[in-house]
């Protein structure tokens, strides 16, 4: 397999002209196709709703007015503020408060010159002039204008831009001294207040199903396939010599082609994945059945190891195990095990009843895992698997302190 284990590496020895990219296309693109396009069912989906700036300005106004029938009384209200003074934490923060929310505000001054703000936030010594656009960009509107009515009647006031994404090159003429607050933001942190709260969600199942798909809109399925995601897809087409693609002016037809291509290459790279697996364990296991062995009965004494095996099957299969004798009066005895690949992955992030694991964010499945079953434990270890391909020096004792590492607390008794 052409090494999907060689992180950071551009190129190396390959079949065409002697020179291949490290990424190929189909290990490059996995992570960015493996997600699912399935959006499900959305109400806003269905009533084409959210992409006008006056319909979501009517959901915004609902949600921040406290007597609304959405029950939540001021939390999205105070959601909304905290935002608000995140957005310039450098200034005094505004106070939460009772305010009363307005929709379709003319901050004009002077008759026939109209400027209407979506949202306006009151109460009788604070003032918010919101905003709403698609992005954070005020489109036409008065800056000026909007402060300015923000603080009339020696109110302290602020503008503010409520849009789905910021781009700050959009805004000028004032607006660059706008606080922004995005949908995402207010929507997140609402959804994690009401699923904490099984109360209000038995209480009120409408709103909180109206809320959840809100969330899924605008948060955690926001274009499905996001706009990064897509960066990656095609910075991967580029990498991996398959730009050219885009040139062919039929595009369906070269759609499907690639579709074709992606899947011949990938079954091509699932079989070579499991060959390489096998060369691995066989390589792994010969290591320690010589020089690992011989380091723990150095460090352990000759009769330490009872037993070395890699017999399980499945997911597990890269396993290899190790059945040490007590190391105390009252033990009968350790396991240990070396994982890797599929098999540390399942153990580490889809097995529960390891109670110590490595945090999935930073786990590197380049690397060889090594587990103590009795004190369900699960630790990365510094071995890399294309260095077991290349073939571990019998002086290396990384392993070997790795296990004994995890069996200080039993010899400590």
């Amino acid at each position: 397999m052409r090494s999907c284990l060689r992180r950071g590496a551009r190129l190396y020895p390959g079949k065409r002209g002697g020179v291949a990219l490290a990424g190929d296309l189909a290990t490059e693109l996995l992570p960015i196709l493996g997600r699912s396009l399935d959006p499900g069912f959305n109400v806003f989906d269905v009533m084409h709703h959210g992409t006008h700036e006056k319909q979501l300005s009517n959901v915004f106004g609902w949600l921040l007015d406290i007597g609304g029938s959405h029950d939540l009384h001021d939390r999205f209200l105070r959601i909304f503020i905290d935002e608000v003074n995140v957005a310039s934490a450098d200034l005094a923060p505004f106070p939460h408060g009772n305010y009363r929310v307005r929709q379709e505000v003319n901050t004009a001054t002077v008759i026939g010159r109209d400027d209407i703000a979506d949202l306006v936030l009151e109460t009788d010594y604070a003032s918010l002039v919101v905003e709403n656009y698609f992005t954070s960009d005020g489109h036409g509107h008065g800056y000026e204008r909007y402060l300015e009515f923000s603080r009339r009647d020696g109110r302290r006031g602020a503008v503010v831009l409520l849009c789905r994404e910021e781009d700050r090159s959009r805004q000028s003429h004032g607006w660059e001294n706008a606080r922004v607050v995005t949908y995402s933001r207010l929507i997140d942190r609402l959804h994690d207040v009401l699923d904490a709260d099984v109360h209000y969600q038995q209480t009120n199942p409408d709103s909180y199903s109206f809320i959840n798909q809100m969330h899924r809109k605008f948060v955690s399925e926001r274009g499905l396939v996001g706009d990064r995601e897509l960066l990656r897809f095609m910075t991967a087409m580029c990498d991996t010599g398959e730009a050219e693609r885009y040139r062919i002016r039929r595009q369906d037809e070269a759609a499907e082609q690639f579709a074709s291509d992606l899947a011949v290459q990938a079954r091509e790279r699932y079989v070579e994945g499991r060959e390489l697996l096998q060369r691995v364990k066989s390589r792994l296991r010969t290591f320690v059945d010589g020089p690992l062995v011989d380091q723990l009965r150095d460090t352990l004494g000759d009769d330490c190891i009872r037993k070395v095996s890699a017999t399980y099957a499945g997911i597990y299969q890269w396993t290899i195990n190790f059945d040490i004798a007590g190391t105390t009066a009252d033990s009968g005895g350790s396991h240990i095990q070396l994982k890797f690949g599929p098999t540390a992955w399942f153990a580490n992030e889809r097995t529960p009843a390891w109670r110590s694991t490595v945090d999935p964010e930073v786990a590197d499945y380049s690397h060889v895992f090594i587990t103590h079953v009795d004190a369900l434990m699960i630790r990365q270890t510094t071995v890399t698997l294309e260095e077991v391909l290349d073939g571990l020096d019998s002086s290396d004792r990384r392993l070997h302190d790795e296990i004994i590492g995890l069996l200080n607390p039993c010899l400590r008794g």
